[in-house]
C-alpha cells in the first residue's frame, strides 16, 4: 500500500474509533504489547507473553531486569504516544530535544533504580562508546549536543514541507539517531519509541518492529547497516568542525540507502492497520453483551482466564444457559484498571 493510501486508512480509523491510541482501545493495546515484547527482545531481553502480562496486568514479578525493561518501555512509550496523538489532533506536532530526553528518562528510570543503568537518565552521554559488531562509529561525545540540535531542526523542517515523505523521514531519522547513539545506554529502545512518536505525530500509528526471532533481528540490523554509511561519513565531518545544519543532514539522507528500513516500516504499518481494523470493544456499543469466546478475542486473554476472573468476582458477567456473557464496558474498564496498576 502506498503512503497516501496508508495515511487515508489510518485517518478513517481515527474517525471511527475513539479512543484511537489508548489502552482503552483493546486492539491498540494488543499491538502495543507486541511492540514492547519485540523491542526489548532486539536488545536481548526476552519476555514471553505470560511474563509480559504478569508484569503489565497481573501485578506479578518476573526477573528484575525484565520487569524494569517492560515497565520502563510501557510508561515511556505509552505517555509519549498519547502526547503525540494529542499534538496531531491539534495540528501542533513538532519534535523537541525535551521530548527525546523524556523518552530516555521514563524508559531507563527503573533500570537506574535497579542499578543496571549507570548514568543519568535523560542526559546525553559525555563519554565515547563503541557498538559491538557495528559498521559505524558513534559520534564523539563532544559534538552530541550540537548534532542533536541539528537533528531536531532537520526533522521539523522536513515536516513543515508539505511535499515531504513521512515514511522516508521516519526511516532516515531512525537510522541517523542510531548512528549518533546520543545516550550512554538504551539507544535502540529510545530510537524505536522516537520512530513511533514521529509516525503518530504524522497521522499514522505505532509499529512493532519484529525482534523475537533471530532472522527478524538480523533483518532489522541489516537495514540499519545498509542505511548508515552516508550518515557515518557526515558524523566524521561534524567531528572536524562542520556544522550539522538541516541542509547538511538532508544531503546525506538523500545519499543514504534507506529502502530496507522504509520497507520494514511500511510492512509493519500495514500490520498495525490490519490489527486496528478488528472489531475490539471500542467499535461496539459499550453496553453490548458478548460471549466469553468473543471477549477473549478482544482482550487477548484466554477464555479460562476470563472465567477465573468471573469466579473470583473481579469481572461482572451474566450466565445464560451454559455460556457466560460479558458487557463491553466492564471488559474495557477491567483492562483500563489493570494497565494503571
Amino acid at each position: 500500500m502506498d503512503e497516501r493510501k496508508l495515511k487515508a486508512a489510518f485517518e478513517a480509523i481515527r474517525r471511527e474509533v475513539h479512543p484511537f491510541i489508548a489502552v482503552a482501545n483493546i486492539e491498540w493495546y494488543s499491538l502495543f504489547k507486541d511492540e514492547i515484547r519485540n523491542s526489548i527482545a532486539i536488545e536481548g531481553i526476552f519476555a514471553n507473553r505470560k511474563e509480559l502480562l504478569d508484569v503489565l496486568e497481573r501485578n506479578k514479578r518476573t526477573s528484575d531486569q525484565k520487569m524494569a525493561a517492560i515497565l520502563g518501555y510501557f510508561e515511556s512509550a505509552g505517555s509519549l504516544y498519547d502526547y503525540a496523538n494529542n499534538l496531531y489532533n491539534e495540528q501542533e506536532f513538532q519534535l523537541r530535544i525535551a521530548d527525546i530526553r523524556q523518552i530516555h528518562t521514563l524508559l531507563m528510570r527503573y533500570e537506574s533504580q535497579l542499578g543496571t543503568f549507570q548514568g543519568t537518565v535523560g542526559r546525553f552521554r559525555r563519554e565515547n562508546v563503541e557498538v559491538a559488531d557495528a559498521g559505524f562509529r558513534p559520534l564523539d561525545a563532544a559534538y552530541i549536543s550540537d548534532m542533536m540540535g541539528g537533528f531536531v531542526q532537520w526533522i521539523n523542517a522536513q515536516m513543515a514541507d508539505p511535499q515531504h515523505s513521512p515514511l522516508r523521514l521516519a526511516a532516515a531519522s531512525h537510522v541517523l539517531f542510531e548512528t549518533i547513539h546520543p545516550f550512554k545506554d538504551g539507544n535502540g529502545r529510545v530510537g524505536r519509541i522516537l520512530l513511533n512518536f514521529l509516525l503518530i505525530g504524522e497521522g499514522y500509528a505505532n509499529i512493532a518492529i519484529k525482534g523475537v526471532q533471530k532472522n527478524d533481528r538480523e533483518r532489522y540490523y541489516e537495514a540499519l547497516a545498509i542505511g548508515d554509511d552516508g550518515f557515518d561519513r557526515m558524523l566524521r565531518m561534524v567531528e572536524v568542525g562542520l556544522q550539522p545544519t538541516p541542509d547538511l543532514i538532508d544531503d546525506h539522507a538523500q545519499q543514504s540507502d534507506l529502502a530496507a528500513m522504509e520497507e520494514i516500516i511500511v510492512t509493519q504499518l500495514e500490520t498495525s492497520l490490519t490489527r486496528l481494523k478488528k472489531h475490539g470493544p471500542a467499535a461496539f456499543n459499550q453496553d453490548d453483551l458478548v460471549p466469553l469466546r468473543q471477549a477473549a478475542q478482544f482482550s487477548n486473554y484466554s477464555q479460562d482466564y476470563l472465567r477465573n476472573l468471573i469466579n473470583l468476582g473481579k469481572l461482572p458477567a451474566q450466565k445464560r444457559g451454559k455460556r457466560w456473557y460479558l458487557r463491553i464496558r466492564d471488559l474495557s474498564d477491567y483492562m483500563q484498571r489493570q494497565s494503571s496498576v
